[in-house]
């Protein structure tokens, strides 16, 4: 048994069965003689509820998965058309879509006996949602063995942790599906017509995330550029202030050194007046002794 054969027959047990099937199974590989196998198959991380579910949907609603990914090629056209009805119009589908998905996965555990608390619930959703809107989810979630609910953020998807999630080298339920379907087989090494989709939808979706790091990339320098442009202005401001606070310091220095030599003034003015009252005083006697004789 391989690892992908081995992670299919694993993902699609209930979450309680996972561990002990996981290690017998990583033991048989060993006893066959293949170590290597063995040892990445009991690496095989156990599913959280959330992702439990996924997978059980993909396995349960095929057609109904491969339709919420093709809901997202759509969208991604219609955003890149500019096509604002036909955007309303498949966002609204998608979102009918994701709530149906997630009432079959609460009848799905609610027949093995699990209960969907709204937190998982939440999660599952955020899951379905990720994958509609990112190809790197939708293949992840396509893989059937999902470990970790996903939820899309700014540059990318990450797993219940907050870590990014990484893409799978495992083939998705989807592809081995379509595999399955082919009625003939390449003719002398030239590629089938299911190939050369493949390749324009690879493509396409290079061209796609290469547009997004662009757009981001276009977005950070203008912030650089806005950020460097208030750097710039508010340095000049600073210098200008400093400049201000020194003046204003200098004629501080000034007015507290005129306020001294006016406070010193004031000392003898006062001095001379009481003379000069003492004066006028001793004069007005002078005066009123004359006066009487």
């Amino acid at each position: 048994m391989d690892l992908d054969e081995a992670a299919r027959e694993l993902y699609g047990l209930a979450p309680e069965d996972f561990t002990s099937a996981r290690n017998k199974l990583a033991d048989q590989a060993k006893a066959d003689g293949d170590a290597a196998a063995g040892k990445a198959i009991r690496e095989l991380k156990k599913p959280t509820l959330a992702a439990w579910l996924a997978n059980q949907l993909v396995r349960a609603e095929a057609d109904r998965i491969d339709d919420l990914v093709q809901l997202g090629d759509d969208l991604r056209d219609a955003h890149a058309s500019r096509d604002g009805d036909r955007m309303r119009e498949l966002t609204s589908q998608r979102i009918s879509l994701v709530r149906d998905l997630g009432r079959a996965a609460r009848d799905l555990a609610k027949k093995t006996g699990h209960k969907v608390t709204d937190t998982v619930g939440d999660r599952l959703a955020e899951t379905l949602d990720a994958a509609s809107v990112d190809t790197d989810a939708a293949r992840l979630l396509g893989t059937g063995r999902l470990t970790s609910a996903l939820r899309h953020v700014g540059f990318g998807v990450v797993d219940e942790s907050g870590e990014p999630a990484e893409v799978t080298p495992i083939s998705t339920a989807r592809e081995r599906r379509a595999n399955g379907k082919k009625a003939t087989k390449k003719q002398a090494g030239r590629p089938t017509q299911a190939d050369k989709r493949a390749e324009e939808r690879r493509r396409k979706e290079a061209r796609e995330k290469l547009d997004r790091a662009e757009a981001e990339l276009a977005e950070a320098e203008e912030a650089r550029a806005q950020a460097e442009a208030e750097l710039d202005a508010n340095e000049h401001h600073v210098e200008d202030m400093r400049t201000a606070v020194e003046r204003l310091t200098d004629e501080l220095e000034k007015a507290q050194a005129e306020l001294e030599r006016a406070e010193h003034r004031t000392g003898s003015l006062e001095r001379a007046l009481t003379r000069a009252g003492r004066a006028a005083t001793s004069a007005r006697r002078r005066r009123d002794s004359l006066a009487e004789d």
